[in-house]
């Protein structure tokens, strides 16, 4: 189960702890663990402001930050721990996911216009490249105006799930389900025709009937054209709340960070993207 066990990176700073109202509804899923990541670099000494922090002192304040946030979390009715993580933020994140055996992590990010401000060289990059869990990224500014975004909650009352003709995008399914169950979410399975002449792929009456199978509101949906251009589009003229889209590559988004569709996607985006790496590589599967 994806809401099993979620991981919540935080660096200290009011933005990236809007993630926690913004999620409150999937943090408090039944039976959900929520970990509160706080990494500290082993810096003998850092500079903040006109004082010094040793080491220890600086562990220590990490260790109050974390108590205290999931000390308000558990107010709310949430399960919720601090955990404290020695080292750069990206191996960090990905060696407490392992350790802990989270089954999502749900990131904020602080890009202004789209993700074009961190997709490369970033942590968030890093972590997309190497995990083998679903990353759910939340935006911590508004895209119309560039401003910090408010605590609101976020509803995820419509899904686009896009799919590129392969069985691997299937993989994103399970997902999918778990946060359409909790939202009441209407999810549209998106596969976008390259080719003027082609047909629809199979895979898309069969996922549509999965989701239907679950009392999903559920609806398969063709586009023609560029598939980034048109995953995008189909977004805004939805009004869509998430986009969930699956990677094929061995080692997380290295096969198409460079170029891609789901490349392109994530650079556009301006709404939360929760980000599926396939269990199985396909050398032959076009990533989405």
């Amino acid at each position: 189960m994806m809401l099993e066990r979620i991981l919540v990176p935080l660096d200290g700073s009011p933005l990236a702890e809007s993630i926690l109202s913004q999620l409150r509804r999937l943090l408090r899923a039944k039976d959900a663990d929520v970990l509160l990541l706080r990494c500290v670099l082993p810096t003998p000494l850092i500079e903040t402001g006109a004082t010094a922090l040793s080491w220890p002192a600086l562990q220590e304040q990490a260790e109050q930050y974390v108590r205290s946030r999931a000390k308000d979390l558990e107010a709310q009715g949430i399960r919720a721990r601090g955990i404290i993580g020695l080292g750069s933020p990206a191996e960090t994140i990905l060696d407490v996911a392992a350790q802990e055996r989270a089954t999502l992590i749900a990131m904020t990010t602080h890009g202004r216009t789209g993700l074009a401000r961190w997709i490369r060289g970033s942590v968030t990059e890093k972590v997309l490249r190497a995990s083998p869990v679903p990353v759910l990224l939340v935006r911590s500014f508004r895209p119309e105006s560039g401003k910090p975004a408010p605590g609101a909650e976020l509803p995820f009352r419509r899904i686009v799930l896009p799919i590129d003709g392969s069985a691997l995008s299937e993989e994103a399914v399970p997902c999918v389900v778990e946060l359409a169950t909790l939202f009441s979410s209407h999810v549209s399975v998106l596969h976008v025709l390259e080719d003027p002449v082609g047909v629809p792929v199979p895979e898309i009456t069969r996922m549509v009937a999965q989701l239907r199978a679950k009392d999903i509101n559920a609806e398969p949906l063709l586009g023609k054209g560029d598939p980034a251009s048109e995953i995008l589009d189909e977004c805004r003229r939805q009004s869509a709340d998430l986009i969930a889209i699956t990677t094929h590559g061995r080692s997380g988004i290295a096969r198409w960070v460079l170029g891609s569709v789901a490349e392109k996607v994530l650079r556009a985006a301006t709404v939360p993207l929760l980000v599926v790496r396939t269990r199985t590589a396909s050398t032959t599967a076009v990533s989405v």
